[in-house]
């Protein structure tokens, strides 16, 4: 066998150990594009309302419009608590589903991982000590 031959095998080899790697890699990488996109939404929706409070704030001229705005505050607080709850339970969510797609891919790929395809593929058996 010559050395072209033998790196070609060793790429192979290298490849066939490397591909259920890869997979949950990006099993693992689509899931965790999905939670930065949603978590940069939640930064933006919470900035804008905070950002909103505080120009309306700078507004104010008198105490009834202090008034409304306290009124209006305590409703836009009780409205970011619900959507913070709603956002926690949507990051739970997300993350179980990629636990279990994870998991979903490591059976997967260990299904390939028998004993007798491993000692078939290597060309020799081996017992455990």
């Amino acid at each position: 066998m010559n050395y072209e031959n033998l790196m070609q095998q060793m790429q192979q080899q290298f490849g066939n150990y490397a591909e259920p790697f890869r997979k949950v890699n990006s099993k693992m990488l689509e899931h965790w594009e999905k939670m930065a996109d949603y978590q940069l939404d939640m930064v933006r929706r919470y900035t804008d309302v905070a950002l909103g409070q505080m120009r309306e704030a700078t507004t104010l001229q008198s105490p009834e419009q202090m008034q409304s705005y306290l009124q209006k505050s305590s409703e836009a607080v009780r409205e970011t608590s619900d959507s913070l709850a709603k956002d926690a339970r949507t990051l739970t969510e997300m993350g179980q589903s990629m636990t279990q797609d994870v998991q979903a891919a490591m059976r997967e790929n260990l299904a390939g991982f028998t004993p007798a395809a491993a000692s078939g593929k290597t060309g020799g058996s081996r017992k455990a000590a």
